[in-house]
C-alpha cells in the first residue's frame, strides 16, 4: 500500500483504518471497474456520509469515444449546489473525476474541512482503478473481433457453455441464425479487403441494432456471422427476426469511393436451426443452422431457410 499517501490522511479517516485497508485490498481484486465504483460508493458513504456519486473515466488515447466510463447513482450536474468535484491524472492520458453533491451546507463545510482527505483517497485508488481498466480492455480482446468489434468463438463457447443448460432445465427453445453475405468474394476481387472489411462493420451494426439486448451475434469467420436467439417461442419467430435482418440490410448503402460517391449494396441469407427441436446437442445446430446457410444461398439472394431433416440428406458438400 503506498503509505506515504496513506499518512497523510487525518486522524478522523484514520479512526477508520481497517475500513480503508479492507477497501483498498477489495479494489486490487476487482476484475470490473463497475464492482469498484459500487465499493467507492459504499466507503465514500460510511466515512464522509455521501449519498450520491459520480465517477467518469477519460482516456486521450482513445480517440473515437474520449469517455471510457461514466458510473452515477443520480443525474449530477456541474452547476449544481454542493457539488465537490476531484480530478485525478493517473498518467498523461488517463484522468479520473469523481464528483459528488452535499446534501446541504453544513454536509458541504464538512467535505470541504475534510477535502485533503478525499483527495488523498482519490489519489490512492486512481491506479488501482487503472489496473482494473486494463484488465478489462485485455479480457475484452481475448472475446472480440478485431474488424467488427463484435463477439469471437471464444466467447461463443463461454456463453453456450452457461446459457445451453439452463435452457434444458427450463425448456426453453434457443434459435440459431447463421448469417451469411451473398458473393461476399466478389468485393474482394472488385475491390479491396478495406471494403471488404466496411461491408462487414455495416453488416454487424445492423445484426446488433436489430437483436434485443439479452440475444447475442457472433463473427464466426470470414463473411460469417452468428445470432443466437434466446427464449423464442417458435421457429416463426426466428424467421420472422431473419426477415427482418434480410430486409434491412439489403437496403444499406456501402462507401465505396467517397470522391466519386460510388456506392455498393449487398444481401445476405440466413440459416436457421432451433434447440432442442432440430438436435439436443449444440454441435449438431450449428451444423444444422449451417447446412440450412447452404442450401438458403442455394435458393438465390435475400433468403432465409428453417432447417428441416431431408436437408441433411440432400446437401451436396463438393
Amino acid at each position: 500500500m503506498n503509505n506515504n499517501i496513506i499518512s497523510k490522511i487525518t486522524q478522523s479517516t484514520k479512526s477508520n483504518i481497517e475500513n480503508t485497508v479492507s477497501f483498498y485490498d477489495k479494489l486490487k481484486n476487482n476484475l470490473y471497474v463497475k464492482d469498484s465504483f459500487k465499493d467507492i460508493r459504499v466507503y465514500l458513504e460510511l466515512l464522509f456520509e455521501t449519498n450520491n456519486l459520480r465517477m467518469v473515466l477519460n482516456d486521450d488515447s482513445n480517440l473515437e469515444n474520449e469517455l471510457i466510463y461514466e458510473y452515477s447513482l443520480d443525474k449530477i450536474d456541474d452547476k449544481m449546489e454542493f457539488l465537490s468535484e476531484f480530478k485525478v491524472e493517473v498518467n498523461n492520458q488517463l484522468e479520473i473525476i469523481y464528483s459528488f453533491v452535499a446534501t446541504d451546507k453544513e454536509h458541504f463545510d464538512l467535505v470541504q474541512v475534510r477535502y485533503e482527505d478525499l483527495n488523498n483517497i482519490f489519489n490512492l485508488i486512481s491506479p488501482i482503478l487503472y489496473f482494473t481498466y486494463l484488465k478489462e480492455i485485455i479480457e475484452e480482446l481475448k472475446v472480440t473481433d478485431n474488424v467488427t468489434l463484435l463477439y469471437n468463438r471464444v466467447y461463443l463457447n463461454q456463453h453456450l457453455e452457461k446459457m445451453i443448460p439452463l435452457a434444458r432445465r427450463e425448456n426453453k427453445k434457443v434459435a440459431f441464425l447463421m448469417v451469411g453475405i451473398d458473393h461476399f468474394k466478389a468485393v474482394i476481387d472488385e475491390f479491396d479487403y478495406e471494403i471488404g472489411d466496411k461491408v462487414l462493420q455495416e453488416l454487424a451494426k445492423i445484426l446488433k441494432d436489430t437483436i434485443r439486448t439479452s440475444d447475442i451475434v457472433v463473427r464466426l469467420e470470414g463473411d460469417e456471422f452468428l445470432i443466437v436467439l434466446h427464449n423464442v417461442i417458435s421457429e416463426e419467430n426466428a424467421f420472422m427476426v431473419a426477415q427482418k435482418l434480410i430486409d434491412t440490410f439489403k437496403v444499406i448503402e456501402v462507401v465505396v469511393n467517397e470522391a466519386t460517391n460510388q456506392r455498393l449494396k449487398k444481401t445476405i441469407c440466413v440459416g436457421i436451426s432451433i434447440f432442442p427441436d432440430d438436435s439436443a446437442t449444440i454441435d449438431q445446430v450449428l451444423k444444422n443452422a449451417d447446412i440450412s446457410l447452404y442450401e438458403a444461398r442455394n435458393k438465390g439472394r435475400n433468403q432465409a431457410l428453417l432447417y428441416s431433416n431431408t436437408q441433411a440428406d440432400v446437401v451436396e458438400l463438393f
